[in-house]
């Protein structure tokens, strides 16, 4: 987990809300990794805090089906399963079909510019090694399709699927060995998008999430429980 400076504003609000969020990130970036066990008092001495906040938080990411709490065994980071990255990502192409097909009637050229900046931006993270950079730039891109639309209910349900799909994206990210195909999935989605062909955008962006369903789901398989 990266060092973080937390404030607490006398409430105790703060505190808890950085501690939550500092081990949310580390889970959904894969810094703390599934079944990985979560003791209080060593991230307590961590993160420079009581063990109360913490406890807390390992609440908060239990009600979020991101932490298992076992009686009488503490708690451990939640698996990744087959089932769960098919239910995910299941409602995640759904989701993403709409957004390219809204994105594609409502694209201006300084959409596609930003879109090709941001894909740029992940190759050079890629050429750079920088997989955290890789994965940030990513999800910057899809997020930036959803924007388009002008839809901010369809943007809220992305952001809450995120943190069932951002776990997926990261292990698919990290097991792939080669990003040619991912960046020039990227670059055909822009195309269409671009070309106002939505049919297109959608046959794509339905492709490029199916592709990493398997991927993931492959990858898993051995490890699931």
């Amino acid at each position: 987990m990266s060092e973080i400076l937390i404030m607490d504003k006398g409430d105790g609000a703060s505190l808890k809300d950085s501690v939550y969020l500092e081990l949310k990130n580390a889970i959904l970036k894969g810094e703390i990794e599934p079944h990985e066990r979560l003791m209080e008092i060593p991230l307590a001495n961590k993160l420079g805090v009581s063990r109360t906040p913490v406890r807390e938080a390992i609440h908060r990411l239990a009600k979020e089906q991101l932490v298992i709490i076992e009686p009488h065994c503490g708690a451990r980071v939640s698996g990744i399963t087959g089932k769960d990255v098919q239910d995910a990502l299941s409602v995640r192409i759904v989701i993403e079909d709409m957004a390219v097909r809204l994105a594609a009637k409502r694209c201006l050229p300084e959409h596609i510019e930003k879109l090709r900046r941001i894909n740029d931006e992940m190759r050079s993270a890629v050429n750079a090694g920088k997989i955290e950079g890789t994965f940030e730039a990513d999800n910057t891109l899809h997020h930036s399709i959803c924007e388009i639309t002008g839809n901010k209910v369809l943007l809220n349900v992305l952001r809450l699927l995120e943190v069932h799909v951002l776990r997926y994206r990261v292990e698919y990210l990290r097991s792939v060995s080669g990003y040619d195909t991912i960046l020039a999935e990227h670059e055909a989605i822009i195309d269409a998008l671009e070309a106002g062909d939505e049919e297109k955008a959608s046959e794509l962006i339905t492709s490029h999430i199916k592709r990493q369903q398997q991927r993931i789901c492959e990858d898993i398989s051995p490890k699931s429980v």
